[in-house]
């Protein structure tokens, strides 16, 4: 029985001699720990690496895009101040040419006046009645056209199609007074 028991007590030495104590344990543990807290360090400092250089590329990129983004402004820009330009020369010719013909027609009517005036001094005192009391009319309708003609060279492009159109339309009222006044005389 001694034997047993002895037995017994050995087997417990060993067991008791092949568990680590809690020294050894407690040291393990914080081994373990340390080299945990390694890797946590490595895997942190390969992520800020990595998301400072994601960072840099973005900005970069960024950068890159703003680039292209200045040049295709600036190449809009270009075209834009082309085409104003083409249409600033555009409407430019086209009042010259304007003021060319109205000029025409105003000297036109004019002498038509002035040979009416003539006439009217030459006429019956009934006939030169009827055309002193339409002149007023001749000379407010003309004094329009005169005003519409002073306003051409501040005409734009937008503004010269409804300019042209009332102008037009005064010149064409004018020459009606005007014959209506050549019919009477």
């Amino acid at each position: 029985m001694y034997r047993h028991l002895e037995a017994c007590i050995a087997s417990i030495a060993l067991l008791a001699s092949c568990t680590p104590s809690a020294e050894e344990q407690k040291a393990k543990a914080e081994q373990a720990q340390q080299v945990a807290d390694a890797k946590i360090l490595q895997a942190n400092n390969e992520a800020e690496q990595k998301g400072q250089a994601a960072q840099k590329e973005a900005d970069a990129k960024i950068a890159q895009a703003n680039t292209q983004i200045q040049a295709e402004a600036s190449k809009a820009q270009l075209v834009a101040n082309q085409n104003i330009r083409q249409a600033n020369d555009e409407t430019l010719k086209l009042r010259n040419d304007y003021q060319v013909e109205t000029s025409k027609s105003i000297n036109q009517i004019d002498n038509r006046l002035d040979s009416l005036k003539v006439k009217s001094l030459e006429s019956q005192p009934k006939a030169k009645a009827r055309f002193e009391s339409m002149m007023p009319k001749v000379v407010a309708q003309r004094s329009t056209v005169g005003e519409d003609l002073a306003s051409l060279p501040s005409q734009t492009a937008q503004t010269f199609s409804n300019f042209k159109t009332k102008t037009d339309k005064d010149m064409s009222d004018l020459r009606k007074v005007v014959e209506e006044v050549a019919i009477n005389l």
